[in-house]
């Protein structure tokens, strides 16, 4: 037990001995507190040729995340938060699941169905890199749309800049800390994730490539070709902050 719990101390400590003088505590790019909300536009690209007779689906839902309770710890605080789903805004908002997110006082751990991402590692620092998935085994198959997948295989999270100015749809963001949680592709799997938080709002964009394909057997013969069109399995996402409450 005492190897493991130095094995993940080990896989989650930033490459520098010593961060660099712009490090920051980093928690108010996803401030948390009682009652506060987002809510965001999800469309997806989704590839299931088995599950429909239209192999390739593209849908567009909204999400809505709120801050429901807290309670504290003896390592740190940690904060429940509850996903709500909508086909149309027009539509009441429908229960999807609960979320635990627990401040430490060097990491921010993220609780999503058993899984627990290091979402954070502090202090936070361009060029910070950390196993994020240290908790949980990355080639763990999860079921996608009726296909089992390996969505968090060869995750390595990175800090690719921060304080920096982006526009997102209307919003002009002018102090976005960007993560990169996986970029990685063979011939048959295509992983990528990375999100954006506003200083003092939270998350404001992430983008989503989880694909598979086998190209009839020869993926060697689909080498070069956008994987938005040999993708067999899986799915693209864009995640759109449209609004929070504080």
């Amino acid at each position: 037990m005492l190897l493991w719990l130095s094995l993940v101390m080990w896989q989650c400590t930033a490459d520098p001995l010593f961060p660099p003088v712009e490090a920051e505590s980093g928690e108010d790019y996803l401030p948390l507190s009682f009652g506060r909300s987002w809510t965001y536009q999800i469309d997806s690209v989704i590839y299931d040729p088995l599950g429909s007779a239209q192999p390739v689906d593209t849908v567009s839902t909204y999400l809505q995340e709120v801050i429901t309770d807290t309670f504290s710890t003896t390592a740190g605080l940690t904060f429940v938060m509850n996903q709500y789903t909508q086909t149309d805004t027009t539509l009441p908002w429908i229960y999807l699941k609960t979320i635990g997110i627990s401040r430490e006082q060097d990491r921010l751990l993220w609780n999503e169905e058993n899984r627990i991402l290091i979402k954070f590692l502090y202090p936070l620092y361009t060029g910070l890199s950390w196993d994020g998935t240290a908790f949980f085994d990355p080639y763990l198959q999860v079921p996608i749309y009726g296909e089992l997948m390996q969505p968090f295989k060869s995750w390595s999270f990175k800090i690719l800049g921060k304080q920096e100015q982006h526009q997102v749809g209307s919003h002009d963001w002018d102090q976005v800390l960007r993560i990169q949680q996986a970029d990685d592709e063979n011939l048959i799997e295509r992983r990528f994730s990375q999100e954006w938080y506003q200083k003092n709002v939270g998350l404001v964009y992430k983008r989503m490539y989880i694909l598979d394909t086998q190209c009839g057997g020869e993926p060697a013969l689909c080498a070069g070709i956008p994987w938005e069109e040999k993708a067999e399995k899986g799915y693209i996402l864009t995640q759109t902050l449209l609004k929070t409450t504080n």
